[in-house]
C-alpha cells in the first residue's frame, strides 16, 4: 500500500517519483534498445528481445501496485509510450510552453478522490532511463495544477513568465516519475551534460474513452437495420463508443425544431459562470437541476407523437415482458415485477416514428449540451408499463462507490454529468399514482444511504415524487442522484419511455468487449496474458469487480484475476485468459 506521504504528495502536487525502481541493467538494456534501433517510438512493435523490454515495462510489478491505487483495478494502457529525448531527430519542442492544467475540465483525464476513495483518469507512468539534475531543463511542471479550477494565465501558458510555480523534476535513471495527466507540464530547453531520456506510457482507468487506438477495426459492430433508417441526428447520437470515426464523437447543435450535425472539432459544452444571455441556458433550470440532480420540461411532445406513442404501446402489448421484482426487500415498495417494451425503435412504421424523434429530440439535445457537453450517446428507449401491484424500485445510486462514469461536478459555470437519463411521460402522473422517486441533492453526498432511505420505509422526509402530465420529460443524473420508483398504485398503467445517455468520456452503453486484437491490431501479437489485459479497449463493465485485472503476488509475479463481482453488462467480458 502506499504511504501517507506518497498519497498526500500525489493528492496535493499531481506527482510521485518512486525512487530505483529499474536495475542499472535493466536502464542499460532499454538504451541500448533505442541505440541500435534509432527510433523513439513503436516500441512494442519491435522485432525481437528488444520489444518484450518495453512490453515488461508494461506490468512492471511495482508500477502495477502504484497505478492500481492511483488509476484503480482494472487500469490500461490508453497511449503507446514514446520516448522524450533532446535528439533533435525526435521533433519535440523545447520552447518552455506548458499544457495541461484541469480547467476547462477533462472528465477522461481528471483526478477524482471521495469518501477515501481515488481515480486518476489517466496517468503517466515516466520511467527515467538517465540522469535530470536540477538546472538541467527538460521535464517542468507546476504543482497542485492537476486540481486547477482556473484556466492558465497567459504568459505561463507561453513560457514567458513562470510566476514562480514552475519546476524542475530531478531524476535518477531507473526512478518511475507518476504524474497526474492533467498537471500542467512542459519541456524548457535542455542544458544538460548528458542525454536527456524520458520513457513515457500512458494508462487510464478501465472506462476512459480519449483514443481510438490503431487497430484497423476497433470496435467494428454490425449495425442493426432500422439504424440506417434514423436521420444523421438520430445516428450521430446512437454512436458506438470507440470506433475510429466516432472518436472523439460529432457533435450535435439543436437549432429550432431540428438538430444539425457538426465536426467533432466543433465540441459544445456552454458555461453558466457569466450568465452569458447566449449561452442558451434557462436561469432557473440550471439552478434546479444544480440543487435537485433532476429537471422537469413541461409540454415537450407534440400531441401526434403522443398520441401515436401511446397507440404504438398498446398495438404491441404483447410484446411486453415482465422482468424482475426491484423492491430489494422493501415493505413499501413490494409488489410484482416490472412490464417493459424494449423493441421500440425496431417497430414498423408508423410507430417507431414517435420513440425515434425522442433520442436527438432539439428540446432534450439542448438541455444534454448544457449539463454534459456535447458528444453524448444513447442507449435504446425502453417504455416502462407498470400495472396496479407492480413493485417500486429500491433508491440506488449517489455515486457511491465512487465511478467517475456516473458523476456529476459544477466547476466554473458548468455542469459536468457523465450519465442522465431521460424520461418521456405518455400519460398523466398524480401524487397517489407512484413512479419515479428521488432524493433531490444526493448527488453531492458524502455519506452513505441509509438502509431507510433506500427502502423508503422510513425516508426522513427527504424522498421526492415529483408529478407529470403527458408529454413532459424528466431529466436526471443517472447514477449520481440517489433514485428508484414508488409501487405503482393507479388502475391506468404506466406509460414511460426511457433513454440513458453517456457523455462523451465513457463506455458505459454496453456493447461488444474491446478486445485488444481490435484495439491494437499486430501491436498485441505474441503478448502475454498479463500484457494483452491493459491492452483492452474501454469497458462498459467498468466496476472494477468485473474486468480482467492485474496482482502483484509475493513473489512478484504478475496475476490476471477474472473473478466477477455482479453486475455485469456485457457478456462478452473475458472469465478466463485471453492469450
Amino acid at each position: 500500500m502506499m504511504t501517507n506521504e506518497e498519497n498526500y504528495c500525489f493528492d496535493v502536487g499531481g506527482y510521485l517519483i518512486v525512487p530505483g525502481v529499474l536495475t542499472d541493467a535493466i536502464v542499460a538494456q532499454l538504451n541500448e534498445a533505442f541505440d541500435a534501433t534509432g527510433h523513439f517510438d513503436g516500441m512494442l512493435s519491435w522485432e525481437g528481445e528488444q520489444r518484450e523490454l518495453f512490453r515488461d515495462l508494461l506490468v512492471h510489478p511495482v508500477l502495477v501496485d502504484y497505478v492500481n491505487q492511483l488509476c484503480g483495478t482494472g487500469f490500461r494502457l490508453e497511449q503507446l509510450p514514446r520516448l522524450i529525448t533532446d535528439d533533435p531527430a525526435a521533433k519535440l519542442s523545447f520552447d518552455g510552453k506548458l499544457s495541461g492544467g484541469d480547467e476547462p475540465r477533462d472528465q477522461a483525464r481528471a483526478y477524482y478522490h471521495q469518501n477515501d476513495r481515488r481515480q486518476c483518469q489517466l496517468v503517466r507512468a515516466i520511467w527515467a532511463l538517465e540522469d535530470v539534475a536540477a538546472g538541467d531543463g527538460g521535464p517542468v511542471f507546476v504543482q497542485a495544477s492537476h486540481k486547477t479550477n482556473v484556466e492558465m494565465p497567459t504568459g505561463l501558458e507561453e513560457g514567458t513568465q513562470d510566476l514562480g510555480l514552475v519546476r524542475e523534476i530531478p531524476l535518477k535513471a531507473g526512478d518511475l516519475l507518476l504524474l497526474a495527466d492533467t498537471t500542467i507540464r512542459g519541456l524548457r530547453p535542455w542544458t544538460g551534460a548528458g542525454r536527456l531520456r524520458l520513457l513515457d506510457y500512458g494508462f487510464a482507468a478501465r472506462g476512459v474513452i480519449l483514443e481510438a487506438g490503431s487497430g484497423a477495426d476497433a470496435f467494428e459492430t454490425d449495425e442493426p437495420p432500422w439504424k440506417k433508417e434514423l436521420t444523421p441526428a438520430q445516428q450521430t447520437v446512437m454512436h458506438k463508443p470507440g470506433k475510429s470515426d466516432t472518436t472523439p464523437p460529432k457533435t450535435l447543435i439543436a437549432q429550432g425544431d431540428d438538430c444539425l450535425v457538426a465536426a467533432a472539432d466543433e465540441a459544445i459544452h456552454p458555461s453558466f459562470l457569466h450568465r452569458d444571455p447566449d449561452s442558451g441556458i434557462d436561469a432557473e433550470e440550471f439552478f434546479f437541476w444544480d440543487l435537485c440532480g433532476h429537471l422537469v420540461i413541461r409540454d415537450i411532445m407534440s400531441p401526434e407523437d403522443l398520441a401515436l406513442a401511446n397507440e404504438a404501446i398498446d398495438r404491441f402489448e404483447s410484446d411486453i415482458v415482465v422482468q424482475e421484482e426491484l423492491s430489494r426487500g422493501s415493505t413499501s415498495l413490494a409488489g410484482t415485477g416490472r412490464p417493459v417494451l424494449n423493441t421500440l425503435l425496431d417497430l414498423p412504421e408508423p410507430w417507431c416514428g414517435p420513440f425515434r424523434r425522442m433520442v436527438a429530440h432539439p428540446a432534450v439535445v439542448h438541455r444534454l449540451t448544457w449539463m454534459g457537453g456535447s458528444g453524448f450517446r444513447c442507449d435504446k428507449p425502453t417504455a416502462f408499463c407498470a400495472v396496479k401491484g407492480t413493485s417500486g424500485h429500491a433508491l440506488h445510486d449517489s455515486n457511491e462507490p465512487l465511478n467517475p462514469s456516473r458523476s456529476y461536478v459544477y466547476k466554473n459555470g458548468r455542469s459536468f454529468c457523465e450519465a442522465i437519463t431521460v424520461t418521456w411521460q405518455l400519460r398523466d402522473v398524480t401524487d397517489a399514482d407512484g413512479g419515479f422517486a428521488c432524493v433531490p441533492g444526493s448527488h453531492k453526498a458524502q455519506y452513505r444511504m441509509p438502509p431507510g432511505v433506500r427502502s423508503c420505509d422510513d425516508d426522513m422526509g427527504l424522498v421526492v415524487h415529483p408529478t407529470f402530465k403527458a408529454g413532459d420529460v424528466l431529466l436526471f443524473m443517472d447514477g449520481a442522484q440517489t433514485h428508484g420508483a414508488l409501487a405503482w398504485h393507479s388502475d391506468m398503467a404506466r406509460r414511460s419511455i426511457l433513454i440513458k445517455y453517456s457523455s462523451r468520456n465513457f463506455n458505459r452503453s454496453g456493447g461488444d468487449f474491446a478486445h485488444p486484437e481490435a484495439r491494437w491490431g499486430d501491436v498485441v501479437e505474441g503478448m502475454s496474458d498479463a500484457q494483452l489485459s491493459v491492452m483492452r479497449g474501454p469497458d462498459r463493465d467498468n466496476h472494477s469487480g468485473n474486468v480482467p485485472r492485474l496482482d502483484v503476488a509475493g513473489d512478484g509475479d504478475i496475476q490476471v484475476l477474472y473473478e466477477r463481482s455482479g453486475g455485469l453488462y456485457s457478456g462478452a467480458t473475458p472469465d478466463k485468459p485471453l492469450a
